[in-house]
């Protein structure tokens, strides 16, 4: 087997720097600069031109052409001065068409009302149209012509609650059958929704109720009556 000169060799070592020489490829660097140029000034119209050619140029083109005029409108009359919270004001005038009386404010205004209704309360509230309603009070949402409270009571041994609005023209009569005996903590009972804390139905304290009313007042419940007959 015949053996590699040491000459060879060198050769040999040498042939990869050859090789990565071979693959390189040139590479250039170039700079570029851009140089400033101010804007060219528009080139001036001929003096003379026919009228047929000025029509056909752009009307911000035209040698005579002035810098057109915006007509500035003053502000309409401001009624500020006349009223300062109109959000107020018209409040104001629908409680005193839908509440003239003043009633059902106060009724429900428990701020500054101490006789008024309080959360916790049992009320019947009857309607123009349909069925009256009677539950146990959860809240009261003071809301200016919004206001409203929510009721609830049991039907058919199934929890039924009712939001009434204060104002509503639908709203007849809103009346207070039995005070809570204690103040309440909380401003809205949600808590009586479980099971524990449910009063279930409070029909035979409004039948009650309502027996006294007739009782004192002379008058015979819708009820009474349609059982007599």
């Amino acid at each position: 087997m015949a053996t590699f000169s040491p000459i060879l060799r060198q050769l040999g070592c040498s042939r990869s720097f050859m090789k990565a020489d071979g693959l390189l490829r040139p590479q250039f660097s170039r700079s570029i600069s851009t140089a400033y140029s101010p804007k060219p000034e528009p080139a001036p119209l001929p003096s003379k031109l026919p009228k047929s050619f000025l029509s056909q140029i752009p009307t911000r083109l035209q040698p005579n052409a002035g810098r057109k005029k915006l007509k500035v409108y003053p502000p309409p009359p401001t009624t500020r001065a006349n009223c300062k919270d109109p959000v107020a004001a018209l409040t104001e005038s629908q409680l005193a068409a839908l509440d003239p009386t003043g009633e059902r404010r106060a009724l429900f205004d428990y701020r500054r009302n101490p006789r008024s209704v309080k959360v916790g309360d049992i009320l019947r509230v009857t309607f123009k149209n349909g069925d009256p309603f009677s539950g146990v009070c959860l809240s009261i949402r003071l809301r200016g012509i919004d206001t409203s409270f929510l009721l609830r009571n049991e039907l058919t041994r199934v929890g039924v609650e009712m939001a009434v609005k204060v104002f509503s023209p639908n709203v007849e009569s809103v009346e207070i059958v039995q005070r809570t005996e204690k103040r309440k903590r909380r401003a809205r009972l949600y808590y009586m929704r479980k099971p524990r804390h449910d009063m279930g139905s409070v029909e035979n304290i409004v039948s009650n109720y309502l027996r006294q009313k007739s009782v004192l007042t002379g008058q015979r419940s819708a009820g009474a009556r349609r059982q007599r007959r």
